[in-house]
């Protein structure tokens, strides 16, 4: 199979940030600064995101960019085709040395993903999706197809949980509905556990995600057959003005998608 360029270029710069990732987490001690939003950033966040950006703008320099460690501008706005890049998904599982980050390398095109590509620097593996070419796990030379699962009853479902920010509204509806299958995962590596048919749902009541949180995680999910919307069941739309997620998110197998929407809506942010 011909993959498209986009797909071929987001996977290569989302790996070339994950060897520069690799090599800071190797190195060791990791300094870490502090942002206006008072969340952690590192040289490693910077380096990466230096990478992604050199190669992206070479291969397609009139495309426009969101990402998490670039300075904002409106000018995005006015482009049909932009670019949503988190350099690294997970930093405070970097720090932690937990092992479980990411890169993520998105592509939305009239508000909608239609490329994604997420490098588990750690884990030496690559997720990639483009749509309508399915969703694939890529392991050295090795590209499989993956898919999620079929798991529908909520108290069946595996659930994937954050290693960093654990949620006491989300423990609370997991124990109401019975749900006893929880695994804690650092960053979007529990995102492509569904993609891949390893959990069947991940659940995010914050409001603190961003368009780059989802964006690349959600084209790839989608592409293996499952569901990806705010925790309302309404639909992400991309490169807007401002780019947080405010109702949180729910990342499923698609199978269960419907009935989480239902019985989650008591616990979804004002």
């Amino acid at each position: 199979m011909e993959y498209p360029a986009e797909l071929q270029i987001a996977e290569r710069a989302a790996r070339a940030a994950g060897a520069v990732i690799r090599a800071h987490y190797e190195r060791g001690p990791i300094a870490v600064d502090t942002k206006a939003d008072d969340s952690p950033v590192t040289q490693a966040d910077r380096d990466a995101n230096a990478v992604i950006l050199e190669i992206l703008m070479s291969a397609f320099p009139a495309d426009a960019i969101l990402s998490e460690e670039t300075p904002d501008t409106e000018t995005r706005l006015t482009s049909r085709r932009v670019w949503i890049i988190d350099p690294l998904d997970g930093t405070k599982d970097f720090v932690n040395r937990s092992g479980e980050f990411a890169v993520h390398v998105g592509l939305a095109v009239d508000g909608e993903p239609v490329v994604g590509a997420v490098d588990l620097p750690m884990a030496g593996v690559t997720y990639g999706a483009s749509r309508g070419h399915g969703a694939w796990r890529i392991e050295g030379e090795h590209r499989t197809r993956i898919h999620v699962g079929t798991t529908a009853a909520l108290p069946a479902l595996r659930i994937g949980t954050s290693r960093a920010y654990p949620s006491a509204a989300l423990v609370q509806f997991l124990d109401a509905q019975r749900i006893a299958s929880r695994t804690a995962m650092g960053a979007s590596t529990k995102l492509v556990a569904v993609a891949a048919g390893e959990l069947d749902a991940v659940i995010n009541l914050s409001s603190g995600e961003c368009e780059w949180d989802t964006c690349a995680p959600e084209i790839i999910v989608r592409e293996a057959g499952g569901a990806y919307t705010d925790a309302t069941g309404a639909p992400f739309r991309y490169n807007l003005p401002d780019p947080k997620h405010y109702r949180g998110s729910i990342c499923s197998n698609g199978a269960c998608h419907a009935a989480l929407v239902a019985k989650l809506l008591p616990y979804v942010p004002a």
